[in-house]
């Protein structure tokens, strides 16, 4: 990856926004070669999407709990009955297979600790193959990024 790719690659993590004519701008070159480089970063799966970040307490999800979930075992296919039934969960804003002690991590964005007690019952006690959840709320954001650093690529 060459430097205006990392170029393209840091102006569009901080504004996606950006038209093709003020990326070239912001970078150094012309609209052309940038329009080129960054559809090919889209084509080669670099660039995934173009998102819009929302202030979680703004709309109404005030609460961040992690999920840390055991599996009573990875037998007839438990994983993957799990992971296919936590994708479909719109609170889960990630989900991790992890090793150590849990099997899986879940980031879940609810509006309440009440509400968080509504969707285990709801959602996450009646996945086959659970065994134990580990919750740790959390009590406030101290970092939070969407860009991923570009000295290794």
């Amino acid at each position: 990856m060459d430097s205006f790719e990392k170029a393209i690659l840091s102006a569009l993590q901080q504004d996606a926004r950006l038209t093709t004519q003020e990326l070239a701008e912001k970078i150094g070159l012309s609209g052309t070669p940038c329009w080129r480089r960054t559809k090919a970063l889209e084509e080669a799966g670099i660039i995934r999407q173009y998102v819009a970040l929302l202030d979680p307490r703004k709309i109404g999800l005030g609460e961040c709990v992690f999920l840390h979930v055991t599996l009573r075992g990875h037998a007839n296919g438990e994983g993957e009955v799990f992971e296919k039934a936590v994708c479909a969960l719109p609170e889960v804003l990630e989900c991790h297979a992890t090793m150590g002690e849990a099997d899986y991590l879940l980031r879940v964005a609810i509006p309440s600790i009440q509400g968080y007690g509504e969707f285990l019952q709801r959602h996450i006690f009646g996945i086959p193959g659970v065994a134990q959840i580990r919750s740790n709320a959390s009590l406030r954001q101290v970092k939070s990024e969407t860009a991923l650093p570009l000295d290794y690529a």
